[in-house]
């Protein structure tokens, strides 16, 4: 019986919000080399990509896209079943409960993250190779 009204209050505490059933975002590694940063650069030339540092110095990879459950008033339509992530997930890391962004530094594009690189003196471009014919 508790579980259920902590179901329910969760549920109440999330009402009127999905914004964390709208994104995907996992850890990536702190890149340290010019082909660490080259990926982060392919990464943010796709569309709905960015990439984030949080406040713990974390480096984060989120891809914008909502999760097929959510209705057209932004419920869960399997809320009951909803995966381990859902349930674990805390309204203090929530934007709507959390007056902090959940990003220190974000990159939303390429040129944002080639700004931050030049700003810190990183040196990540790669050298023109020539290429041969095969």
């Amino acid at each position: 019986m508790e579980k259920d009204i902590s179901h329910q209050k969760n549920r109440l505490l999330c009402h009127g919000c999905d914004d964390c059933c709208r994104y995907i975002a996992v850890e990536i590694d702190r890149p340290t080399a010019k082909s660490d940063y080259q990926n982060i650069i392919w990464f943010l030339l796709h569309k709905n990509v960015r990439v984030y540092i949080d406040w713990e110095n974390d480096w984060l990879l989120e891809f914008v896209t909502p999760c097929k459950e959510l209705d057209s008033q932004g419920l869960c339509k399997n809320y009951a079943n909803r995966p381990g992530m859902c349930r674990d997930y805390n309204q203090k890391d929530c934007t709507k409960y959390n007056a902090k962004s959940a990003e220190k530094i974000s990159f939303n594009c390429a040129d944002d993250f080639k700004r931050y690189l030049k700003k810190k003196n990183i040196d990540w471009e790669l050298k023109n190779q020539s290429t041969k014919s095969i």
